[in-house]
């Protein structure tokens, strides 16, 4: 019980420190489908990660990345590729070979990288239900992905409360 107490502290100081909200957006996904933040919020919580095809961090992220996104069925993993639109067809093909679970979005004109200052990928974001953003890490190295889940726990436990609340009302 403890523990669980003191993992819902983090949260909240971590929510409160951060208290920014994810900018809305619209990105075309892999497909050429257009995909916004509030269809991917639907379901949970989403780790957003900005990656590029030439980056070597990124690719090693994403397979941990992807059994996250294995793991929870109320958590969303999005890869947004920030390659060059000449370049995008080389992400897009990197991505599909890799067969990820994961949503693949592109943002090569960098809007939505800019508006949330991604200078260096990987650039990760948690962001709850709700759209805040609960955590922000720039670069990867295997272990990351232990605090990612830590978090993501924890904003499911979270919101399994939150629902427990509005049935007892």
């Amino acid at each position: 019980m403890k523990k669980l107490l003191l993992i819902l502290i983090l949260i909240g100081i971590t929510c409160f420190v951060f208290a920014q909200k994810m900018p809305a957006f619209k990105l075309q996904d892999i497909n050429n489908k257009e995909v916004t933040l509030a269809s991917l919020l639907a379901k949970g919580p989403v780790i957003i990660d900005f990656w590029a095809s030439w980056c070597s961090p990124c690719k090693t992220s994403m397979p941990y990345l992807n059994a996250l996104d294995e793991k929870y069925d109320s958590l969303t993993v999005v890869m947004i590729s920030i390659d060059a639109a000449k370049d995008i067809s080389k992400a897009k093909s990197y991505f599909k070979s890799k067969q990820f679970s994961m949503v693949g979005l592109f943002d090569s004109d960098k809007a939505l990288a800019k508006k949330l200052n991604v200078n260096n990928v990987p650039h990760t974001f948690i962001v709850d239900q709700s759209g805040n953003i609960v955590s922000s890490h720039v670069g990867f190295e295997p272990g990351a992905e232990v605090e990612y889940e830590r978090i993501v726990r924890g904003l499911l436990h979270l919101e399994s409360l939150q629902m427990e609340e509005s049935f007892d009302e």
